[in-house]
């Protein structure tokens, strides 16, 4: 038995060890995203790159290895390079691990006020302000970075470096809110973009001003980041995932709408837009099983780092996730687009 679970952990070092930190300055601040070389990879042929973007208060390595349960397992088998972006961190509490906190700037969360008010009850939790974001409300809680910039720098550093082909990526919460966000700076960079239970704040989600395959994937039984609901369990509003659906299909002009009730582990509803400007698709995709996970996990993880950071002053993963069938099947869809 002690055989099996040194050999076990040789092999998950070793997987882990194949993830290359990259550090670089991004207006003046010190920025870093994991990279993952598939197997087999032949530099001399173009290969398609996806990003992967971790929720709030997580981490690259912990989106890899907990939240999507091994996403660069998927890139050995679709033979794509992966990179994990590592959002702007602090400690709320000065060297107190326990109140690490990270985020990205969508643009939507870095705000306090929408049209119509504030996109917070009065009642809302009020979470930790990033130390440089200035004259912010009570209701902000991400980072106020250009990290918009950063992703498209670690994008022309990648295209420096490897030929690359299409570009997807990819989110999870707050990361999904980002992926979202990069879709609507920059529509010709990518070849898709998937928010997965990351709906941007009421009045605040944004359309491209050209047109991008799209999927937006929501848990019906999320409390923290409601696709239907308008208000979240920590009193937050955010726009019901048919409204990006619509606005997206009607701005790219759309000539067919079908809806898909089917089952697969899960029971989903799949609303598909077709036959848009530049042939591409938009998709909703509501999990009725699910709440604010990751297509394929059942809890909702990633809030630690691996060896990969070991700078980072936070604990360490003490146990990982296995995820059968989501990566797998959110790739697949988004592949096909």
């Amino acid at each position: 038995m002690k055989l099996l679970i040194f050999f076990l952990l040789l092999s998950i070092n070793a997987y882990s060890a194949l993830h290359q930190e990259v550090e670089f300055i991004y207006e003046d601040l010190n920025r870093s995203y994991l990279l993952y070389v598939p197997k087999n990879f032949n530099e001399k042929e173009e290969t398609d790159l996806v990003i992967g973007l971790h929720g709030y208060t997580g981490t690259a390595s912990g989106f890899e290895s907990q939240t999507t349960g091994g996403f660069s397992k998927s890139a050995d088998r679709y033979g794509f390079i992966a990179i994990y972006p590592q959002g702007l961190h602090f400690n709320a509490i000065q060297n107190d691990a326990s109140t690490y906190v990270s985020s990205w700037n969508d643009l939507a969360s870095s705000k306090t006020n929408n049209l119509n008010g504030e996109i917070c009850a009065v009642d809302a939790d009020i979470y930790p302000k990033y130390p440089n974001c200035k004259s912010i409300g009570r209701c902000s809680w991400s980072s106020c970075n250009n990290d918009l910039g950063f992703i498209k720098r670690i994008i022309d550093l990648t295209k420096d470096e490897y030929k690359i082909n299409n570009i997807y990526v990819l989110g999870m919460s707050n990361g999904g809110m980002m992926a979202q966000a990069l879709a609507c700076e920059y529509p010709n960079l990518f070849k898709g973009v998937v928010n997965v239970v990351g709906m941007q704040h009421k009045s605040l989600s944004c359309t491209p001003s050209e047109p991008i395959n799209f999927i937006i994937y929501g848990g019906a039984k999320d409390t923290t980041v409601p696709p239907v609901n308008i208000k979240s369990s920590d009193g937050y509003f955010y726009e019901p995932m048919n409204n990006t659906y619509n606005n997206w299909s009607t701005k790219f002009n759309c000539k067919n709408n079908s809806i898909i009730d089917f089952q697969f582990k899960d029971r989903f509803t799949k609303n598909v837009a077709e036959f848009c400007d530049n042939n591409v698709k938009v998709i909703s995709l509501l999990n009725h099983d699910r709440g604010h996970y990751w297509p394929g996990i059942t809890k909702s993880v990633g809030f630690c780092h691996t060896e990969d950071q070991s700078k980072m002053n936070y604990s360490l993963c003490n146990f990982s996730t296995d995820n059968d069938w989501g990566n797998q099947f959110i790739l697949d869809m988004l592949f096909n687009l």
